[in-house]
């Protein structure tokens, strides 16, 4: 079995501590804990608090996309591209629910607060993927067609109780929005 990489370790264990105490309690000495990795290994790999958390989010956040651009690939039509991209983002947000029932709500708003550059660079991205999806069909509104849906989405991930519920409204939601932006007659206002 390969070994794992420390930075690796300690990205993990930073997670980990987040997910069980949330942002706000969780501190360098419970990271150091759950890695059980040295003080100064700890810093050299995580760095404060509040890096080891831009680290966690970015991590994530860079799987996320790639995972939406490979969705959006290995569709066919445009409203399968929009609902692989918008699945893959309503899936981040159901991990850290699984993984964090008690601080979810707190570590995405944390991640909204501290690290916005990532949270906004992820954003982005998924509204190209989604716009992109839609242009052929709806060029002159695909941006708008794509924040809509992923406004929508942003929704969903507010109360993942249902989870299975809340990916069936996705599903129902993509096809109500995109069959609608589709079949819109192209002299229609955007």
């Amino acid at each position: 079995m390969p070994k794992v990489p420390s930075s690796q370790v300690v990205l993990d264990s930073a997670y980990r501590c987040f997910c069980r105490n949330g942002f706000r309690r969780t501190t360098i000495s419970d990271i150091v804990e759950e890695a059980r990795m040295s003080r100064p290994t700890v810093y050299k790999y995580a760095g404060t608090k509040d890096e080891a958390f831009a680290k966690v989010v970015r991590a994530r956040l860079e799987r996320a996309s790639a995972a939406a651009e490979e969705a959006a690939a290995a569709a066919a039509t445009p409203e399968e591209k929009v609902l692989g991209v918008l699945t893959v983002k309503l899936e981040v947000a159901v991990e850290i629910w699984r993984d964090s029932p008690t601080h979810a709500y707190e570590l995405l708003s944390a991640a909204s607060a501290h690290t916005p550059e990532l949270v906004t660079a992820y954003t982005d991205c998924l509204t190209e993927l989604v716009a992109s999806a839609l242009a052929d069909v709806v060029p002159e509104s695909a941006q708008q067609a794509a924040g809509v849906l992923l406004t929508f989405t942003r929704g969903l991930e507010d109360d993942l109780r249902d989870v299975e519920a809340a990916r069936r409204d996705l599903r129902v939601g993509v096809q109500m929005i995109t069959s609608g932006a589709l079949s819109r007659p192209a002299s229609l206002p955007a």
